[in-house]
């Protein structure tokens, strides 16, 4: 694989903190949801796009499991709990390709109020408003 294939394969990976996969993994085991998590994007938001993280239902998993390109992102219980797993909607995948899922604790003293899952985006492919849930593919 040349360097350019190397650089545009990394690039549009998505990918997932250690901190995200430990909410995810605490999500899981509290709700008892042995299907695990759909990251998604939807219509709507002051950007055109908004990132959807959501439990999956027995419903969606068995429609998503389905289908021939499925993309799982798979957790391999490094943090002493259960394996989890993260689906890529098939449909919105092309959209938050280059994007990390974080997950950041509230400390006051950086400002932080809340604790909650962020989206880091790519630059290079996408724009993201202040809100940090809303972004914009960019065009080639």
């Amino acid at each position: 694989m040349n360097k350019m294939n190397k650089m545009m394969n990394k690039m549009n990976q998505i990918k997932i903190t250690n901190e995200a996969w430990q909410k995810i993994l605490q999500i899981l085991r509290k709700t008892n949801n042995p299907y695990g998590l759909l990251y998604s994007a939807k219509t709507g938001g002051c950007n055109g796009f908004s990132f959807e993280l959501l439990p999956m239902t027995k419903d969606i998993h068995k429609q998503i499991t389905n289908t021939k390109f499925t993309t799982i992102l798979t957790n391999d219980g490094s943090f002493g709990s259960p394996s989890g797993n993260v689906y890529i909607d098939p449909l919105s995948e092309m959209y938050l390709l280059g994007t990390t899922i974080d997950y950041v604790k509230e400390d006051f003293s950086k400002k932080i109020y809340e604790s909650k899952f962020i989206y880091e985006a790519d630059k290079n492919i996408m724009t993201k408003c202040g809100c940090g849930t809303s972004f914009s593919p960019k065009t080639i």
